[in-house]
């Protein structure tokens, strides 16, 4: 029997972070691991085939010339349920050496707290929109595959995004004004509806009603103020070009989970579709960097038929489908 197949779902969520590249990632995952491993006493007995089996990882990228971001990314990207993370888990080696014989190793993005997640406030699964009613009386609806945490206090109402998207309407306090955090920046919320959005390289807030202060995590001073009908991103260069929505719309398409695509990065719609079906989309955002997406994406249209439309669209994207459960999508030439 193949070692992953009797992994508890947590364990192979540990073999996959502490066998990344980065250092940094790598030294993180393990003083978390430790911590875990206090908690957990009833997993001991699993350990020693855990660590044995994450040395063979380890090993793939001299004997299969594999990068080690290669075998994780899926996990990164879609991040479902633990019970997919364990199915995927056993496969993982399969797939990547039939990458290798495809000759289409890439390397791929690595988000940089895949278990923040699990251990997030509030979170849907794939495919769901949930609301919850917040101690102040907010009303939140999370996007699907989407997580937060919060800090909820007699002096301060905060919302830490961890991953995808919510809407929220946000109850009147003038003396704790709701603030919302991101990887890229702190909105403050001088109105009652937006809609903030985070994916692994920028943030966008979109305002329905009333006002929303932005701040950028990257450059202190780089401020604005963003009004009913508007819409601001901000990424690691700062905050971009404030632009005009149309509210009505911008909020049905939520509703119905569509996404309104203006010159969106190909990685981020791609990843939008990880979060709302279940078979795994493999990608690297940087070799996909050329391109935009413009029109009206239903996300959950079928899955096949809207990776078609996009090959249409760029006929130099080059699908591998690996049955019903995993598409990899890379560049075959320049993009138009």
């Amino acid at each position: 029997m193949n070692p992953a197949d009797q992994f508890s779902p947590d364990l192979a969520l540990w073999i996959i972070r502490l066998s990344v590249e980065d250092p940094e990632l790598r030294r993180n995952a393990q003083m978390e691991f430790k911590i875990w491993k206090q908690q957990h006493p009833e997993y001991q007995g699993q350990l020693d085939q855990m660590l044995s089996f994450s040395d063979e990882i380890q090993q793939l990228p001299n004997t299969h010339r594999i990068s080690s971001q290669t075998i994780s990314h899926s996990l990164e990207t879609s991040q479902q349920s633990r019970q997919r993370v364990q199915h995927w888990f056993a496969k993982t080696t399969v797939f990547c050496l039939g990458l290798v014989v495809a000759g289409g190793i890439g390397y791929f993005s690595l988000e940089q707290r895949p278990f923040a997640y699990y251990a997030a406030d509030f979170k849907t699964a794939t495919g769901q929109q949930q609301r919850f009613i917040l101690a102040d009386g907010s009303q939140l609806i999370l996007g699907a595959q989407s997580a937060v945490n919060l800090r909820f206090n007699d002096a301060v109402r905060q919302i830490d995004l961890v991953q995808g998207e919510f809407y929220i309407e946000v109850a009147k306090d003038p003396q704790r004004p709701l603030s919302v955090h991101t990887s890229q920046a702190d909105f403050k919320a001088l109105g009652t509806k937006f809609i903030v959005n985070q994916s692994a390289s920028m943030s966008t807030i979109s305002m329905l009603h009333s006002k929303v202060e932005v701040r950028s995590q990257h450059a202190a001073a780089n401020t604005a103020i963003v009004q009913q009908g508007q819409k601001i991103t901000a990424d690691e260069h700062g905050l971009g070009a404030i632009e005009w929505i149309d509210t009505d719309l911008v909020e049905l398409a939520w509703q119905q989970h569509q996404v309104l695509a203006e010159d969106l990065p190909l990685s981020d719609v791609l990843s939008r579709l990880n979060r709302e079906h279940d078979a795994m989309i493999w990608f690297s955002a940087a070799e996909l960097a050329e391109f935009k997406i413009s029109g009206v994406i239903n996300m959950q249209q079928d899955l096949n038929q809207i990776l078609d439309l996009l090959v249409q669209q760029y006929p130099t994207l080059k699908l591998k489908r690996l049955g019903t459960s995993v598409v990899y999508i890379s560049r075959g030439g320049s993009a138009r």
